[in-house]
């Protein structure tokens, strides 16, 4: 009985460590209730065409719950995804402290890049008249690790698991103050 309580406890934080992590940010000084449209741009090019168009369709769904408009061109918002379904990306990250402003400081502070390790998905919601990083929303452990060669079946495995991260993303969008 003790060897099956054991093996039920490490599998249960086997599950919990390989579960998905949700994490979101946003810029604290803008206010994202404002925005009222979005269009896409299309980000990096995805290993898998089939994941990142799950990927859009989930972001299409939220941002119109929300509220938001699809336009074409010039949306208030521009929205990019970005899918690490096959290998490791580096991105640029958001500065959202005024006081590393080079306007305020006169100080060039350079572009700060972070790793998005494979499996993550990355929903960039940027200003689309200052082109900056207005919300952030990131989902660890939600794209398969192990690509199988086949785009078809690698796309509906992560299907649910994109599904999820977006809501899970969404459910704290807009931002409270």
């Amino acid at each position: 009985m003790k060897k099956l309580i054991a093996f039920l406890v490490i599998l249960a934080c086997a599950v919990m460590a390989s579960a998905q992590k949700v994490r979101v940010n946003a810029d604290p000084s803008v206010d994202i209730s404002k925005y009222k449209t979005y269009n896409w741009d299309k980000g990096p090019a995805s290993h898998n065409p089939m994941i990142n168009k799950i990927a859009t369709d989930a972001v299409d769904g939220a941002m119109a719950s929300k509220g938001l408009t699809k336009v074409e061109n010039a949306g208030d918002i521009t929205v990019v995804v970005f899918t690490a379904s096959e290998s490791d990306l580096q991105i640029s990250s958001p500065s959202w402290s005024p006081g590393l402003n080079s306007i305020h400081t006169g100080i060039a502070v350079p572009s700060q890049t972070w790793p998005v390790t494979k499996g993550t998905l990355v929903v960039d919601l940027l200003d689309a008249r200052t082109k900056s990083s207005v919300w952030r929303g990131t989902a660890m452990d939600t794209l398969s690790h192990n690509p199988t060669g086949n785009m078809a079946k690698d796309a509906k495995n992560a299907q649910k698991h994109i599904q999820k991260a977006v809501e899970k993303m969404f459910k704290k969008f807009p931002p409270k103050s």
